[in-house]
């Protein structure tokens, strides 16, 4: 007697098994189905065919209604007859929108048809996708007679919750296609505008260089007002115009356009234009003179004559005659240089480059830190590393720091100190001006930094000294935390 009690709870074991395998195993397969669409009226339509085919079911339907609309989005009938789908479709909107369910909800009404010829659905689901979007599937009896159990509708609303979120990623993508396709037709017709009105430049900015040649050739000698320097400022900018219409046409015709002299030519037009405004006011040609010159000493020379420069020789030369501006601190200074081929630029910018980078690693390294400056041949280039042990530089301000006048410090800590002091800080200019050498002069800078991971925030503070850090034991420590380094590459030889 106990050997068949037992035998009995083993196939009622055996066959609760088989059940939770049978759940789990249709569970997987339609969800592993519904990853791979995208399309909302695939996703429902296959849904709807594997529920019914785990399931047994001889009919079935699904619908998604836009409640901004009140239209049905989708509706999808399988082994009805068609004259019977639109009655369903009917039917079945009316259920929905009693139902308003907030999840999924199974519902207990029997959706049945009005007609003997519709049989009746008795397992019904009502689920919300989003804020715009429900739905209802139905399901008709199975091929077998059998109930729905209990467990069914828990595995039914389990898949329906499944399907309600691949519903939700779907109607997203479609969203996000449609705003593309949007931007896509805006950004043709922006293109489009762009090119005519580029094109529609050649015409007026040739005629005005025209006049300004014929009236240079047919004005009077200058006397008491010099013209001459008043229509030079107008033949540079009407070419710049020029410039700008050239660059724009490339642009549009997909050629490959690099930025280089873009912000040496916003200099220029600064020059200009504070060029005429002392002109009108004052009249002082002196002051006009000092003024331009300024500019041109902070970021020029916008031209200079190039030089053979060995850059192995010219930084250890420059490093020794700064070091007597950095000897209130206690920065190690090292240099490692080897042999390397000469590179043809104007004196001024490198040494203007070289200094910038020192005095900006030695500003954002504690005392007791090291600054390490070396020069190598690099792959047909030369090479300048200038790196750093110092805090540096979070990561969002990394890819604006040589964009000009940006402090890498909290805004409300910010000053500008002495020269090398330790945090001085300054209003970006030196980088900005590195920037604008590398477009002149050809050269490419790059910078990569990792934020010293004891102060990871732009507002945090370091102690200055090393010896101060409650977070490092020693120098290796304060190695290991963080640090800059920037790369410049110099094309080797003369250029062609």
């Amino acid at each position: 007697m106990s050997i068949e009690k037992n035998s009995l709870q083993s196939e009622k074991v055996q066959a609760e098994l088989d059940k939770q395998f049978f759940h789990l195993r249709t569970l997987y397969d339609v969800s592993h189905e519904l990853l791979g669409l995208s399309d909302v009226k695939e996703i429902l339509k296959s849904f709807l065919l594997m529920t019914m085919g785990n399931f047994g079911a001889v009919q079935g339907f699904i619908m998604a209604l836009d409640l901004t609309s009140k239209e049905r989005a989708y509706f999808e009938p399988i082994g009805f007859y068609e004259s019977d789908h639109l009655l369903l479709e009917e039917v079945a909107t009316q259920l929905l929108a009693k139902s308003h369910p907030e999840g999924v909800q199974m519902l207990e009404d029997i959706l049945r048809g009005p007609r003997s010829s519709m049989p009746d659905m008795v397992c019904v689901a009502a689920f919300k996708v989003d804020d715009h979007c429900s739905g209802l599937m139905g399901l008709g009896r199975k091929l077998n007679d059998s109930e729905y159990t209990h467990d069914d509708l828990e595995l039914v609303q389990t898949l329906v919750n499944n399907l309600a979120v691949c519903l939700k990623n779907a109607r997203y993508a479609e969203a996000l296609k449609k705003a593309l396709d949007e931007i896509r037709i805006l950004n043709s017709a922006k293109d489009k505008v762009i090119n005519h009105l580029a094109h529609e430049l050649k015409t007026p900015i040739a005629l005005v260089m025209g006049c300004l040649a014929q009236m240079e050739k047919k004005l009077p000698p200058p006397t008491s007002y010099n013209w001459p320097r008043t229509l030079e400022r107008a033949q540079r900018n009407v070419k710049r115009l020029s410039e700008i219409q050239y660059e724009v046409e490339d642009i549009m015709k997909g050629r490959e356009y690099k930025i280089r002299h873009l912000i040496s030519s916003l200099l220029d037009q600064c020059a200009d234009g504070i060029d005429l405004l002392v002109s009108e006011k004052l009249g002082e040609e002196g002051m006009v003179e000092a003024i331009r010159h300024r500019i041109e000493e902070i970021f020029g020379p916008k031209e200079g004559d190039a030089e053979e420069i060995f850059l192995e020789k010219f930084t250890m030369e420059k490093v020794e005659k700064i070091s007597p501006s950095h000897s209130h601190r206690e920065v190690k200074v090292e240099v490692d240089s080897e042999s390397v081929r000469p590179i043809w630029i104007p004196r001024d910018p490198l040494e203007k480059v070289l200094t910038g980078l020192i005095r900006n690693a030695i500003e954002n390294t504690p005392d007791e830190g090291m600054i390490k400056v070396s020069v190598k041949d690099r792959d047909g280039e030369v090479e300048l590393c200038v790196r750093d042990w110092g805090v540096g530089i979070v990561p969002e301000h990394q890819q604006k720091i040589f964009e000009g006048f940006f402090p890498t410090q909290d805004t409300d800590r910010y000053a500008t100190g002495k020269p090398f002091a330790f945090n001085a800080g300054g209003r970006g200019a030196d980088l900005l001006r590195m920037k604008i050498f590398s477009e002149r002069f050809n050269f490419k800078l790059t910078m990569t930094s990792t934020r010293c991971k004891f102060i990871p925030t732009s507002s945090d503070l370091c102690a200055g000294r090393i010896s101060r850090c409650s977070f490092c034991k020693g120098v290796d420590d304060c190695y290991e935390s963080g640090g800059t380094t920037v790369q410049v590459l110099f094309p080797a030889g003369r250029e062609h």
